[in-house]
């Protein structure tokens, strides 16, 4: 009878660590930028972000950002380099550039890195929407959020609103 207990008991043990194994995965270091947090330049600046890290790397770049390059070719230490590129920057490349693995999710410290970019525009203190509102419809007691990206950090805007019936209106403001 003890005999048929322990038997129990170590295939029970076994299955809990053939489970237990299963749920246990490697995850490489994250990958590392070569500026992190926040950069600031001027229009017409070049950009260049260099990322490294243990596999093959991808860039997720700002919707209105459409000039740049990105090569692999790239000196120093680390399995994998990628370098991005941005000649002659405009407020259209104001954003989030973001370096992640390619064939894991993005988690922002665990298999990405990223940097946000303000390319300084005094012509042009916002960068131009991915699309156009003429007219944005809310409903009570829902959320929405309407992009404003601002090229200057410290732009300081006011959002206006109407009421439907135009017979009231109010503004908020804040910093971008």
């Amino acid at each position: 009878m003890m005999a048929g207990s322990v038997v129990a008991l170590l295939a029970v043990g076994l299955r809990l660590s053939c489970v237990a194994a299963i749920d246990l995965r490697f995850t490489p270091d994250p990958p590392t930028l070569s500026a992190a947090g926040v950069l600031r330049m001027n229009r017409s600046d070049d950009l260049e972000l260099t990322c490294r890290g243990r596999q093959q790397l991808a860039w997720s770049t700002p919707p209105t950002a459409g000039r740049f390059s990105a090569s692999g070719a790239c000196s120093g230490a680390g399995l994998f380099c990628s370098t991005l590129r941005v000649h002659n920057a405009t407020a259209n490349e104001t954003g989030r550039y973001r370096c992640s693995y390619r064939d894991l999710r993005a988690q922002d410290g665990k298999t990405s890195a990223e940097v946000y970019v303000f390319v300084r525009d005094l012509k042009v203190p916002f960068v131009p929407p991915e699309k156009e509102y003429k007219v944005v419809v809310i409903r009570e007691g829902e959320r929405v959020v309407i992009p404003c990206r601002g090229s200057l950090e410290e732009l300081n805007v006011t959002l206006h609103t109407v009421s439907a019936a135009g017979t009231g209106a109010s503004e908020k403001t804040g910093n971008v």
